[in-house]
């Protein structure tokens, strides 16, 4: 059986500090698709307030240097190299560490006890660089950011006209670029039969009807540079005040909710019927995390998790 034991949820290491670590050098788009001979490791991507962890195996590679999609059963990630620019070995978790050019952490690759042990070595060995890794990796919080503003100048009728009009949930993005609208403020503009502001407190007792009725959900967590899937059921879930975690083998889920300012619940028009989401965001207006139902891309959305999500009761005081 592959090994599934994670470390401490509440003590992550996609941000561990440099200290001891190896610098690589990897040409990411070229050595993603060869990375299925490591055998079973374990995934961690994460933002500022969400630690998404699955243990699977690299495979079924798509895309180009722009975009890559792994999706392999377990491991299922939207991948965006441009922001795979810094790379390290820590000896001390066994994990190779994935940051942006400010040093931020992006995705990280830990060994397991099933991982193939001489591939795994072969892979460092090949990557070996030289340098001083302290110039290079950085740890600790990304910088703060400033939530948009809405543009005054907005065509609100405008976009409300093209998000009826979207036939499929990918035009979501070239419809907030086209009208220069942030995801959180395009939230705030699009009406409540498109979107409406949810309190945080109903996505535990979202996750908690899933679990409980065996529904099969997708968690989508990500930042700029890394967005990682989980699909199926869950069968675990914890709070502890402002923490809640999923730990269920092969995946774990952690979650500050101090940290998110606001959740949401979507609806984007598609041609099979809709897409029906609850979204999270923090106080930067940064989208932390998505949920929606397990969906086959040629059918319509599954009827009990629309009604579920639908269920989730208005922000008191909104409207």
């Amino acid at each position: 059986m592959p090994d599934t034991s994670l470390p401490s949820i509440e003590a992550p290491t996609v941000t561990d500090t440099a200290t001891g670590h190896l610098r690589l050098e990897v040409d990411w788009p070229a050595v993603l698709p060869r990375l299925d001979v490591l055998g079973p490791v374990r995934v961690v991507t994460a933002n500022r307030a969400i630690t998404h962890e699955k243990v699977g195996r690299f495979g079924n590679v798509s895309g180009n240097g722009h975009a890559i999609i792994v999706l392999n059963r377990e491991i299922d990630l939207r991948i965006f190299p441009r922001h795979w620019c810094r790379t390290a070995y820590d000896p001390a978790v066994g994990a190779i560490l994935i940051r942006n050019a400010a040093g931020q952490p992006v995705h990280a690759i830990h060994r397991t006890a099933d991982t193939d042990a001489a591939a795994w070595d072969a892979f460092l060995d090949e990557h070996r660089a030289d340098g001083d890794l302290a110039d290079e990796v950085e740890s600790g919080e990304p910088p703060v950011q400033t939530v948009a503003t809405v543009p005054a100048d907005i065509d609100v009728a405008g976009l409300r006209a093209a998000w009826t009009a979207m036939a499929d949930v990918h035009e979501f993005h070239g419809m907030l670029k086209r009208f220069g609208v942030a995801r959180l403020d395009a939230m705030r503009l699009a009406g409540g039969e498109f979107a409406r502001e949810i309190p945080l407190t109903a996505v535990t007792g979202l996750l908690e009807s899933a679990r409980g009725d065996r529904m099969e959900i997708m968690i989508f967590v990500g930042n700029a540079g890394c967005i990682q899937i989980h699909t199926g059921t869950i069968a675990t879930l914890r709070t502890d005040g402002a923490l809640l975690g999923i730990d269920d083998p092969g995946f774990r889920l952690h979650v500050d909710t101090a940290r998110l300012s606001s959740a949401w619940a979507v609806f984007k028009p598609t041609d099979k019927g809709g897409i029906t989401t609850v979204e999270l965001y923090n106080a930067q207006g940064e989208n932390c995390a998505i949920l929606c139902g397990q969906r086959d891309e040629d059918k319509p959305e599954r009827t009990e998790w629309r009604t579920l999500a639908r269920s989730m009761p208005d922000l008191p005081g909104v409207g």
